[in-house]
């Protein structure tokens, strides 16, 4: 769903991860521009969070600035890269944001 932050001034992205197998890197996206349908007809820019490396073993994101993306329709995507023969198991918790 959008969220509505127009008239914040300074927030942050940040949430936990773990994982385990091989495969890609989970990607965490921002888009101010989707609103339904196909997310290909949004624009979206990657934020760079720190991810679990494996084992189960639990990752603070850090906390991902959202200052460029201040508007009325923001939208975060986690997209999982896996496909049918190769892919991460991943886990998100704890995603807020707020106030660095």
């Amino acid at each position: 769903p959008a969220v509505e932050l127009s008239s914040a001034t300074n927030l942050g992205l940040s949430f936990i991860t773990a994982c385990n197998y091989n495969g890609a890197q989970l990607q965490v996206l921002v888009s101010t521009d989707y609103s339904s349908g196909a997310p290909s007809t949004g624009t979206w820019t990657a934020l760079s969070p720190a991810l679990s490396s494996g084992s189960w073993a639990w990752v603070q994101s850090g906390v991902l600035s959202l200052t460029n993306h201040l508007t009325s329709n923001v939208r975060i995507g986690f997209k999982y890269p896996g496909s049918s023969s190769a892919g991460k198991t991943w886990e998100l918790d704890n995603i807020r944001i707020a106030e660095p």
